[in-house]
C-alpha cells in the first residue's frame, strides 16, 4: 500500500513548490551556461576587460552625478557572484576618477567638446 504524502510542517513549502522551485532554479542555471562566454556590452571588448566604447576621451554626462567630465575608459569587471558589469571612468580636471555605470554615460553635444 503507497505511503500518503507527507504533509508540510507550518510555515514550509509544499513538495509541489519546492519541485517546481528546483526546476526554475535548473533552468537559470541552464540560461546562464548557455550564455556563457557572451558577453552583455554592445562594443567590443579586448582581453584585459577594456571595451572600445566610441566615446572614449570626449566629454559625457553622468546621469548620476549630473557632472560633465571626460570618458577615460569603460570596463568590465566580475561582482562576487560572477556576473560582469561594466563601468566607466570618468576624470574631472582634478585628475581623480569616479566610476559609474556605463550605461549612466551620454554624449555631449560636440561643440561642448570643442570648446573643453
Amino acid at each position: 500500500m503507497p505511503t500518503p504524502p507527507e504533509e508540510p510542517r507550518p510555515g514550509e513549502p509544499s513538495r509541489a513548490l519546492r519541485l517546481r522551485a528546483a526546476d526554475g532554479w535548473e533552468r537559470f542555471m541552464r540560461r546562464g551556461q548557455d550564455r556563457a562566454g557572451q558577453e552583455d556590452a554592445p562594443y567590443a571588448v579586448g582581453p584585459d576587460g577594456y571595451e572600445q566604447h566610441p566615446l572614449l576621451n570626449t566629454l559625457v554626462r553622468d546621469v548620476a552625478s549630473r557632472s560633465v567630465r571626460r570618458l577615460t575608459a569603460v570596463t568590465h569587471e566580475l561582482q562576487d557572484g560572477g556576473r560582469p558589469v561594466r563601468l566607466a571612468h570618468i576624470r574631472p580636471s582634478s585628475g581623480v576618477e569616479w566610476t559609474t555605470a556605463a550605461d549612466n554615460v551620454r554624449a555631449m553635444p560636440i561643440e561642448r567638446n570643442i570648446t573643453s
